[in-house]
């Protein structure tokens, strides 16, 4: 972790359909309104780019703006800077612009504190490049400077602004891609959204094998010991990964038959879970007072509700859920007037506040 003020968090389940770009958006627009005096500084790695998409307005505004910067000769965004990346520049100690745009120049509904560093749609396109890149025999460091560009980029900003502190989101592609690789390697922490569903235990498995090197049978190990893998070039270029910071479930809901099938299914990932931080301990933040299982439940899990119709409301207009009680009519981008009774999604408002209350 860096000795900076910077703490960078990044969204990820090798599992997609999760609700990992929605949570993101949300967290780090509640994080920005409770700490007024931290710059937010949410970085795009989907190459949908829908995080920028609801921050930059919701809907097709939101879609618009962010093809209109991907139009741009100089793209200012994730494709702008790894393009600058790709053409020498992958040493560097001072970008040659800075690539993060303010969202409330686009979207009055975000504090004025959040930045975005735009998504792409082109930045599938350049795994190539830089799966090429990484590799280059004229430079033995190229992988390491590649895969701390992020966060160097994240301590100028830092730096250059003067900044007392500064708290980075970013929202990965579920594919363990090499942008992705670049993502995770820049974090502090790992916040993995996950569904009450049998495949998230799979999900995890992939987590555990892909970042941190611990394989779910002997014959996979195995089998790794003769390729190389990201784990191992970590430990090459004695880089640190991202601690494990909380297991967030998403969509459960209060309908009873659904949230008991809900709780027993959670309750065998949970176990999973909780086994893993008693057989690899250093892959978690450290928690203190962990004594059980409950204990760490309380610690390392979170619970955010079903949005329901305040989820596509929000999603269209670009307005975070938990300021979706400022009013109960909202007029959507067809004109037609939808009516959200604050009773109907109270409990998804209280769920996100105590999510954000534990980030750091």
């Amino acid at each position: 972790m860096s000795k900076k003020n910077i703490k960078i968090y990044a969204f990820y389940n090798n599992k997609g359909g999760v609700g990992k770009t929605t949570l993101c958006f949300n967290a780090a627009s509640l994080y920005a309104q409770k700490n007024p005096n931290t710059q937010v500084l949410v970085i795009d790695m989907c190459p949908q780019a829908n995080i920028s998409q609801f921050l930059l307005g919701g809907g097709q505004q939101g879609y618009k703006t962010t093809q209109k910067l991907q139009s741009l000769a100089g793209r200012k965004n994730v494709v702008g800077f790894i393009d600058w990346l790709l053409k020498g520049n992958s040493n560097f100690k001072t970008p040659n612009t800075s690539y993060k745009i303010n969202v409330s120049s686009y979207n009055k509904h975000i504090p004025t504190n959040v930045y975005l560093i735009a998504g792409d749609s082109f930045l599938e396109s350049l795994s190539l490049a830089l799966n090429y890149a990484v590799i280059n025999p004229a430079n033995t460091q190229a992988w390491k400077e590649y895969m701390t560009a992020i966060r160097r980029l994240c301590e100028y900003e830092y730096e250059y602004e003067k900044l007392e502190n500064l708290v980075v989101f970013i929202d990965c592609n579920p594919s363990f891609s090499i942008y992705t690789q670049m993502a995770l390697t820049s974090s502090d922490y790992l916040i993995i959204p996950m569904m009450a569903d049998h495949s998230s235990e799979e999900g995890i498995k992939s987590i555990l094998m892909l970042l941190y090197d611990q394989y779910p049978s002997v014959a996979i190990k195995k089998y790794a010991e003769n390729v190389i893998t990201y784990n191992k070039q970590i430990k090459n270029f004695e880089l640190k990964l991202p601690l494990i910071f909380e297991f967030v479930f998403n969509n459960y809901t209060s309908n009873q038959g659904i949230a008991n099938a809900f709780q027993s299914i959670k309750s065998e990932l949970m176990e999973f879970c909780y086994k893993q931080f008693n057989k690899f301990p250093n892959l978690f933040y450290p928690a203190s007072n962990v004594k059980d299982e409950s204990d760490w439940e309380q610690y390392f899990v979170s619970d955010v509700k079903d949005f329901h119709t305040a989820g596509k409301v929000s999603a269209a207009l670009g307005i975070p859920i938990c300021n979706l009680p400022n009013s109960t009519k909202y007029t959507m981008p067809n004109n037609n007037e939808v009516v959200i009774p604050k009773g109907n999604y109270t409990q998804a408002v209280d769920d996100v506040k105590a999510f954000v209350n534990k980030i750091l």
